[in-house]
């Protein structure tokens, strides 16, 4: 497996794991440099779309990638719920762009969760819940054969990015500010902040500060929302993978997720990989 199609996966394994015998092991110098560029083309790809859509009529260049980002998911949202107060917008496609494949394929397959009967994502932000996070393993302690990776140093960009708050917001959208703000803190197997993540922790960590209080554990993660159909996705909604459910990630728009990867890698943003799952909705 070549460390492309690794990092496109950004799910559970290790960089031991996945180079191969004689292959470049990518420094940590190449691994922030992959994590900015990833932002960047998400950020184009979502201002993109939110100038197609008409959820921005102009498009802010004196912003950082990440504040843009921010910026035109924001739009999006309100865009997309705008028409529907009662917070449950149906098939989002026509704002929000094409399904990414991997869901698109779902749509039929996904079984049902018939005792969630509404979610809490689309409506206003009130208020946050307390939060302290957990330092988990500590990031010098090996797991699956692989350190975690050190602390890269703020750029004030791809790194411990500085975000205003978003107002008006729903909780989805507080919760990927927090979310995004975290991009380039080291992943940590079983942390959820302050400032080290692993999947379930991050989305724990994101949506704590939105005011919901989610089970640290991508497979219970997974019974704390409404699935719903991939057409239907929405950023802040969850992305989850594997049989059983294993991993976590946070949509973006236009393809593309936020996640804690996996050992050895940064919180960052990535392409809605394969082998999901299915979209909850806290």
């Amino acid at each position: 497996m070549t460390l492309g199609s690794v990092l496109a996966l950004g799910l559970g394994a290790s960089v031991a794991g996945a180079t191969q015998a004689g292959a470049h092991r990518p420094t940590a110098r190449e691994l922030e440099q992959l994590d900015f560029d990833n932002l960047v083309a998400a950020t184009n790809d979502v201002q993109t779309q939110a100038l197609a859509s008409g959820a921005l009529q102009n498009g802010p260049r004196y912003l950082s990638p990440a504040k843009l980002l921010l910026a035109s998911v924001d739009a999006l949202t309100k865009l997309a719920i705008t028409d529907d107060p009662s917070g449950a917008p149906t098939d989002t496609r026509a704002i929000m762009g094409p399904v990414p494949t991997p869901i698109a394929r779902h749509l039929r397959k996904r079984p049902h969760h018939l005792h969630i009967v509404r979610t809490r994502t689309l409506t206003p932000f009130v208020a946050a819940i307390p939060d302290g996070g957990s330092r988990g393993l500590g990031h010098n302690r090996r797991h699956d054969g692989a350190k975690p990776a050190p602390y890269q140093t703020p750029d004030g960009i791809g790194v411990d990015p500085q975000l205003e708050p978003v107002q008006p917001a729903t909780i989805g959208l507080v919760a990927l500010r927090s979310a995004i703000e975290e991009l380039g803190q080291p992943y940590v197997w079983a942390a959820a902040g302050p400032s080290t993540f692993d999947c379930s922790g991050l989305v724990q960590w994101a949506y704590a500060h939105a005011g919901i209080a989610l089970a640290h554990h991508a497979a219970t993660q997974w019974n704390e929302g409404r699935l719903i159909p991939g057409r239907d996705i929405l950023p802040g909604d969850l992305i989850m993978f594997g049989h059983p459910i294993f991993h976590v990630g946070m949509y973006l728009g236009s393809g593309w997720m936020i996640n804690a990867p996996y050992t050895g890698q940064y919180v960052n943003i990535v392409p809605v990989p394969k082998r999901v799952a299915g979209v909850v909705r806290p």
